[in-house]
């Protein structure tokens, strides 16, 4: 049986990843009609598309009891989007950091981690907790609109907007209808070898929901779109922390371990060490790569020891 639910995985992991890319695709397209900025479009748009598994994983979870996965897939991604995805992605180019935009997505992030390490102390994720984080986003993005200051350089015609808008509609259900079938699969493979719940969404269901985020941001790395890659990475990170961990206790009040507080608290204090490397430099090179990555691994180690 848990070769059947294997092979599931795997599907809907590919399926969702593919259309993840093509509904980001057609949203930004749809953006730049708006001639939103590009650091903008990466911390919204971007951030959306890629993250719907993590929402996905969030609203499943909570419905079907697993509150711990939705907290360790959540605060999981955070880490590793802002870890080892930019440091995979520093190894193959080096990128010009917006030092302020990153501090300040970095550092909010830590907050909304830290934030949830207390709301969830109590070992129960309620719906005004999850109503709290959802809120707290809106708020984020209300006050970053600053960010939309810059202007793309390339506006579609506005007649392609509803097209582009209509396109990515479609995708992102492909996106969620197949990130469901990943986390239902994922659930029964892990319930069935005897995972913690928490170990298991932080370790390896945060590392199959980002892959959304590599393969999207190394595209538009490829395309000179470096300010809309790390728009999304920080972006996700922080959406992660707060509307994708939030949304599905809203929906669905949920209980939790004490493994949840620790997973927060283990996954902030990366974000901030990540953040620091991240903001320091202006052009983020091997060695933040090098410095991001052993980020990621000294927080994994910690996730299993404290958490398993």
């Amino acid at each position: 049986m848990i070769a059947l639910w294997t092979i599931t995985f795997l599907v809907g992991l590919v399926v969702a990843t593919l259309a993840s890319r093509r509904a980001v695709t057609h949203a930004l397209r749809a953006a730049d009609a708006s001639q939103v900025s590009s650091g903008f479009i990466g911390m919204t748009v971007m951030a959306i598309g890629t993250d719907l598994p993590e929402i996905a994983n969030s609203i499943i979870s909570a419905a079907t009891g697993h509150g711990d996965l939705n907290v360790g897939d959540s605060a999981g991604s955070a880490l590793t989007q802002v870890t080892l995805v930019l440091g995979l992605l520093c190894f193959s180019t080096t990128l010009v950091s917006d030092r302020r935009t990153v501090a300040l997505l970095g550092l909010l992030t830590a907050a909304a981690l830290g934030g949830i390490s207390l709301l969830v102390h109590d070992q129960a994720f309620g719906r005004l907790d999850g109503a709290v984080l959802v809120l707290g986003w809106l708020v984020i993005l209300v006050g970053m609109k600053t960010l939309s200051a810059e202007r793309s350089s390339t506006n579609a015609p506005t007649r392609q907007l509803g097209r582009h808008i209509l396109a990515a509609a479609l995708w992102l259900a492909v996106v969620a209808v197949a990130a469901t079938v990943v986390v239902q699969s994922f659930v029964a493979m892990t319930e069935s070898i005897g995972v913690p719940g928490a170990l298991a969404g932080a370790v390896v269901l945060a590392l199959r929901t980002s892959l959304p985020e590599l393969i999207v941001d190394w595209t538009a790395i490829r395309r000179g779109a470096a300010a809309l890659a790390l728009g999304d990475l920080f972006g996700s990170s922080l959406l992660d922390a707060t509307l994708a961990i939030g949304i599905g206790p809203m929906i669905t009040p949920t209980a939790v371990s004490a493994a949840a507080t620790t997973t927060c608290i283990i996954a902030a204090i990366g974000v901030v060490a990540a953040t620091a490397v991240a903001s320091s430099r202006s052009m983020l090179d091997r060695t933040s790569a090098i410095l991001l990555i052993g980020i990621y691994l000294g927080a994994t180690a910690a996730f299993i020891v404290t958490v398993s």
